[in-house]
């Protein structure tokens, strides 16, 4: 009798079966669950690294120029936006106290040389009590001189808080300037507040400005009672001196002494009208007339006619103080202005200032132009991009795959099929992609439409043939 067996293999059908089943289910549900996403590889680029900021112009030599003393502007010889060259006249100023010195020099010889011939002969009475009359107006004359001097170093001090006081009032209005420019940027406030912000910071400098010339011109006047001061007590001895040889008579060496009061006496003349005449306002070195102070009629004091900037400019540029690490001096520069589009100029990185400004956090840096065009003046604002690496090798990942999340720039890469945040540190954008300094390898697959997706998502790869893309 025969007898029919199965096959060992047949045992082995059904569970492989199940397990076949089971494995497409599975997989099924995995790719139903999974969310399709295009990915990019990081490409490799050398790019052109550089630090972009906003610069104002300036003069390398910036000065207020004015006469040795104050005085009452009489003659203007320049505009504002004129040439000059070292040594030019620019103005001259009407100099009341300096022709009062040379007025009382005069006088001051005058008596010595009146004294001189009455010691070289006998004295009347009338004479003793002409010197003794003199002598008490001497001191009379001092005594004003003193007290006027007294009430004019008085000005100064009052001068001097006030401006104290403006200054103060400046910063305070510095700083609300520069918070409504932030609130204003963010859109917090209205336009209008902002410009009432500008007007008072504007309003402010002009009063310090002003404050400014009127200690100038309070402690000019100072200097010429001090003057005033002096020339009277050297009156009060020569009448004293006077009157004493008058009363005593004639020596052969009162004789001298009343010579040589008579040689100091021209002396100090010389001097006095030598400063009369040096009410001159000259150019200290050649550049441009950009501001003028004071019209004629107006009283300046010794600075401040005219403001003055060499004709060799540079650009000072605030930079943020975490780029001092990648500054250096001779970095090259590329400068514009929005004013002239299409027209750029190279520079050169000159300084780096060796403190940074606390309040901004920024450390200024002085960029000289090279061959500046004819549209550049002082006080304009210019765009500086300062090259700090000429040929960075960096990764490049399109500007789509990057996100932010709080103060963190990130971007998700596929890793076993999921997503996967990566904090990443990369450079301003190029035209190619944005350079990722750290957080990245060039293996790496970026996620180019993380929009909807979270890290921790099931992924499924759609297919391109696109650059750095697998």
């Amino acid at each position: 009798m025969e007898r029919t067996g199965r096959s060992p293999r047949r045992h082995w059908i059904v569970p492989l079966a199940v397990l076949a089943v089971l494995a497409i289910g599975i997989g099924v549900w995995r790719w139903q669950g999974a969310k399709n996403v295009s990915v990019a590889r990081p490409v490799r680029a050398s790019i052109i690294e550089s630090i972009a900021s906003s610069g104002r112009v300036r003069g390398v030599t910036e000065t207020l120029a004015g006469a040795q003393a104050a005085g009452v502007v009489e003659r203007l010889f320049v505009r504002e936006g004129d040439r000059v060259s070292a040594g030019q006249r620019l103005a001259i100023l009407k100099n009341d106290v300096a022709e009062a010195r040379a007025a009382q020099a005069e006088a001051a010889l005058t008596t010595a040389q009146a004294t001189l011939v009455q010691v070289s002969r006998g004295v009347l009475p009338s004479e003793l009590e002409a010197a003794a009359a003199q002598v008490e107006q001497a001191r009379a004359q001092l005594a004003q001189q003193q007290s006027s001097l007294a009430q004019a170093e008085q000005s100064v001090v009052q001068a001097k808080a006030q401006l104290a006081q403006h200054q103060a009032e400046g910063e305070l209005a510095d700083r609300q300037l520069e918070r409504a420019e932030r609130l204003l940027e963010r859109g917090l406030i209205a336009r209008a507040e902002h410009d009432e912000a500008v007007t008072r910071s504007r309003v402010v400098k002009q009063q310090i400005a002003a404050q400014q010339q009127a200690v100038a011109v309070a402690e000019t006047v100072v200097r010429a009672f001090r003057g005033g001061v002096a020339a009277a007590e050297a009156n009060v001895g020569v009448q004293e001196a006077r009157l004493r040889t008058l009363q005593v008579g004639a020596r052969p060496e009162d004789v001298e002494i009343a010579r040589q009061r008579v040689r100091e006496a021209e002396g100090a003349l010389a001097v006095a009208r030598r400063q009369a005449q040096e009410a001159v306002v000259v150019a200290p070195f050649g550049g441009v007339v950009t501001a003028i102070n004071a019209e004629v009629g107006q009283t300046v004091g010794s600075q401040g006619v005219l403001q003055l900037v060499s004709t060799e400019v540079e650009i000072r540029v605030e930079v943020d103080e975490t780029n001092l690490a990648d500054l250096a001096l001779g970095q090259s520069a590329v400068v514009s202005s929005t004013a002239f589009p299409g027209s750029t100029f190279a520079g050169s990185v000159r300084e780096i200032a060796a403190a940074v400004d606390q309040t901004r956090g920024t450390v200024t840096v002085t960029v000289a132009p090279m061959k500046p065009p004819a549209w550049l003046r002082p006080g304009q604002t210019v765009n500086v991009n300062v090259v700090t690496n000429p040929a960075a090798q960096r990764l490049l990942v399109p500007t789509a795959a990057l996100r932010r999340v709080g103060d963190r720039i990130v971007v998700l890469v596929v890793r076993d099929d999921r997503a996967v945040e990566t904090v990443v540190q990369t450079r301003p954008p190029t035209k190619d992609g944005v350079p990722v300094v750290a957080g990245l390898d060039a293996d790496d697959r970026v996620i180019t439409n993380p929009a909807a997706i979270q890290p921790g998502d099931r992924l499924r790869i759609r297919p391109s043939t696109g650059r750095g893309e697998p």
